[in-house]
Protein backbone atom coordinates (compact mmCIF):
# COMPACT_ATOMS: atom_id res chain seq x y z
CA UNK A 1 0.00 0.00 0.00
CA UNK A 2 1.17 3.40 -1.01
CA UNK A 3 2.38 5.58 1.80
CA UNK A 4 -0.14 8.64 2.71
CA UNK A 5 2.02 11.53 1.62
CA UNK A 6 1.15 15.39 1.33
CA UNK A 7 3.07 15.03 -2.60
CA UNK A 8 0.47 12.26 -3.17
CA UNK A 9 -2.26 14.04 -1.87
CA UNK A 10 -1.96 16.96 -3.23
CA UNK A 11 -1.24 14.98 -7.08
CA UNK A 12 -4.35 13.69 -6.63
CA UNK A 13 -6.52 16.63 -5.83
CA UNK A 14 -4.85 17.70 -9.25
CA UNK A 15 -5.73 15.07 -11.38
CA UNK A 16 -9.24 14.72 -9.83
CA UNK A 17 -9.84 18.53 -10.37
CA UNK A 18 -10.00 19.02 -6.64
CA UNK A 19 -9.05 22.65 -5.24
CA UNK A 20 -5.44 23.20 -4.48
CA UNK A 21 -5.88 26.57 -3.03
CA UNK A 22 -4.11 27.52 0.08
CA UNK A 23 -7.13 26.84 2.20
CA UNK A 24 -7.30 23.63 0.53
CA UNK A 25 -3.52 22.94 1.07
CA UNK A 26 -4.03 23.55 4.85
CA UNK A 27 -6.95 21.29 4.92
CA UNK A 28 -4.88 18.13 3.38
CA UNK A 29 -2.10 19.04 5.36
CA UNK A 30 -3.92 18.95 8.60
CA UNK A 31 -5.70 15.63 8.14
CA UNK A 32 -2.74 14.02 7.69
CA UNK A 33 -1.87 14.90 10.99
CA UNK A 34 -1.95 12.01 13.51
CA UNK A 35 -4.13 12.67 16.81
CA UNK A 36 -0.99 12.81 18.69
CA UNK A 37 0.29 15.81 17.04
CA UNK A 38 -3.04 17.89 17.00
CA UNK A 39 -3.09 17.34 20.62
CA UNK A 40 0.20 18.38 21.75
CA UNK A 41 0.04 21.83 19.25
CA UNK A 42 -3.71 22.07 21.39
CA UNK A 43 -1.42 21.55 24.68
CA UNK A 44 0.85 24.29 23.38
CA UNK A 45 -1.44 26.69 22.84
CA UNK A 46 -2.96 26.64 25.89
CA UNK A 47 0.25 26.84 27.51
CA UNK A 48 0.52 30.00 25.56
CA UNK A 49 -3.04 31.81 25.89
CA UNK A 50 -3.99 30.68 29.53
CA UNK A 51 -0.27 29.98 31.03
CA UNK A 52 -1.68 30.61 35.13
CA UNK A 53 -4.32 27.97 34.06
CA UNK A 54 -1.73 25.25 32.31
CA UNK A 55 1.14 26.22 35.92
CA UNK A 56 -1.89 25.31 38.12
CA UNK A 57 -2.31 21.99 36.36
CA UNK A 58 -5.84 22.49 35.45
CA UNK A 59 -5.50 20.93 31.66
CA UNK A 60 -3.74 17.17 31.86
CA UNK A 61 -3.65 14.14 29.91
CA UNK A 62 -5.27 11.22 31.11
CA UNK A 63 -2.47 8.90 30.11
CA UNK A 64 -5.42 5.90 28.69
CA UNK A 65 -3.86 4.35 25.54
CA UNK A 66 -1.47 2.11 24.11
CA UNK A 67 -0.75 -1.42 24.90
CA UNK A 68 1.22 -2.32 28.45
CA UNK A 69 3.90 -5.09 28.00
CA UNK A 70 3.66 -7.86 30.96
CA UNK A 71 1.42 -7.56 33.77
CA UNK A 72 1.92 -3.97 33.71
CA UNK A 73 -1.58 -3.64 31.88
CA UNK A 74 -3.46 -5.61 34.74
CA UNK A 75 -1.94 -3.31 37.06
CA UNK A 76 -3.15 0.03 35.70
CA UNK A 77 -6.25 -1.39 35.70
CA UNK A 78 -6.70 -2.56 39.08
CA UNK A 79 -5.26 1.34 39.33
CA UNK A 80 -8.28 2.30 37.59
CA UNK A 81 -7.56 2.51 34.13
CA UNK A 82 -10.71 2.77 32.25
CA UNK A 83 -11.28 2.44 28.76
CA UNK A 84 -12.72 5.28 26.60
CA UNK A 85 -11.69 7.90 29.25
CA UNK A 86 -11.14 11.67 26.99
CA UNK A 87 -7.59 12.50 26.60
CA UNK A 88 -8.14 15.35 28.17
CA UNK A 89 -9.74 17.12 31.13
CA UNK A 90 -9.83 20.85 32.27
CA UNK A 91 -10.35 20.69 35.68
CA UNK A 92 -12.65 23.77 35.84
CA UNK A 93 -16.08 24.14 36.90
CA UNK A 94 -17.83 26.88 34.27
CA UNK A 95 -21.25 27.14 32.69
CA UNK A 96 -22.97 24.72 35.20
CA UNK A 97 -20.71 21.79 34.23
CA UNK A 98 -18.50 20.59 37.04
CA UNK A 99 -15.23 20.19 34.13
CA UNK A 100 -14.77 20.07 30.37
CA UNK A 101 -13.46 16.44 28.76
CA UNK A 102 -12.18 16.25 25.41
CA UNK A 103 -11.94 13.72 23.38
CA UNK A 104 -8.83 14.46 20.61
CA UNK A 105 -9.34 13.09 16.98
CA UNK A 106 -7.42 13.20 13.88
CA UNK A 107 -9.79 14.45 10.75
CA UNK A 108 -12.22 11.45 9.98
CA UNK A 109 -11.12 9.75 13.30
CA UNK A 110 -13.84 7.73 14.92
CA UNK A 111 -15.40 7.64 18.43
CA UNK A 112 -15.20 3.82 19.59
CA UNK A 113 -18.15 2.62 21.41
CA UNK A 114 -16.66 2.63 24.92
CA UNK A 115 -15.98 6.43 24.07
CA UNK A 116 -19.18 7.35 23.29
CA UNK A 117 -20.82 5.44 26.35
CA UNK A 118 -18.06 6.99 28.68
CA UNK A 119 -19.06 10.58 27.03
CA UNK A 120 -22.31 9.92 28.07
CA UNK A 121 -21.80 9.07 31.22
CA UNK A 122 -19.48 11.96 31.95
CA UNK A 123 -22.13 14.59 30.71
CA UNK A 124 -25.03 12.48 32.70
CA UNK A 125 -22.76 12.84 35.86
CA UNK A 126 -22.90 17.04 35.45
CA UNK A 127 -19.70 17.88 32.82
CA UNK A 128 -19.07 18.98 29.47
CA UNK A 129 -18.02 16.32 26.90
CA UNK A 130 -16.63 17.38 23.59
CA UNK A 131 -14.94 15.61 20.15
CA UNK A 132 -12.19 18.20 18.53
CA UNK A 133 -10.79 16.86 15.66
CA UNK A 134 -8.28 20.17 15.06
CA UNK A 135 -6.20 22.53 16.63
CA UNK A 136 -9.20 25.37 15.51
CA UNK A 137 -11.97 23.48 17.05
CA UNK A 138 -10.15 22.97 20.33
CA UNK A 139 -9.54 26.94 20.80
CA UNK A 140 -12.72 27.76 20.12
CA UNK A 141 -14.38 24.72 22.38
CA UNK A 142 -12.00 26.04 25.49
CA UNK A 143 -12.29 30.03 24.52
CA UNK A 144 -16.34 29.06 24.83
CA UNK A 145 -15.91 27.28 28.34
CA UNK A 146 -13.65 29.58 29.83
CA UNK A 147 -15.78 32.85 28.53
CA UNK A 148 -17.60 34.41 31.51
CA UNK A 149 -20.47 36.22 29.33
Amino acid sequence: MARDTYNRRVLEAIISGKDTSAVASKRLVQSMESESQIQQKCIQWFQYTYPELWRDGMLYHNANEGIRPGGQGRRIKREGLRKGVADLCLSIPRKGYGALYIEMKNPGGRISPEQKQWGENAIKHGNLWIVCYSLDEFEKAVNDYLRTD
